[in-house]
């Protein structure tokens, strides 16, 4: 699948849930942006605050998870306006795109970005389709390209 937006006929058609990625390819994207962004970013904000990899202190600091969400929130924001994928995406061949098939707007993509700060999110892809809170309340999809 090219870049070239669908026209709604085309979206609407049984060939569209053949587009649709699948759980495994959702779980592979999440599992290699955690490893290759997300790791980084961790010993980043550990860097960033302590000088180091560990934190010195044996006290509870909400700091290091509050920059975690800001940074990781910020790559997908960037990565999915700009692209329409993330790391894991261009790895899988896969993107997003809004309910008619069209690039997703950036308020979609922020809204996206920010539903996955939702305690469970993660789990809301246990059910039947496997579409998460962020796809559903974005109003977006995953597709194979």
């Amino acid at each position: 699948m090219n870049d070239d937006l669908l026209d709604s006929e085309q979206f609407e058609t049984e060939d569209f849930e053949s587009k649709v990625a699948s759980k495994g390819l959702r779980f592979a994207n999440a599992m290699i942006d955690g490893i290759l962004v997300g790791v980084p970013l961790s010993f980043l904000t550990n860097f960033i605050l302590y000088g180091g990899i560990i934190a010195p202190t044996t006290e509870f600091d909400f700091r290091p998870t509050l920059i975690n969400w800001v940074l990781v929130t910020t790559y997908f924001i960037v990565m999915e306006n700009a692209t329409g994928k993330s790391v894991g995406k261009m790895i899988t061949g896969t993107r997003v795109i809004d309910h008619h098939g069209n690039k997703p707007t950036s308020n979609q993509i922020i809204g996206r970005s920010l539903a996955r700060l939702i305690p469970f999110e993660a789990f809301s892809f246990l059910g039947e389709k496997g579409i998460g809170w962020h796809d559903s309340m974005s109003k977006t999809y995953v597709i194979k390209e």
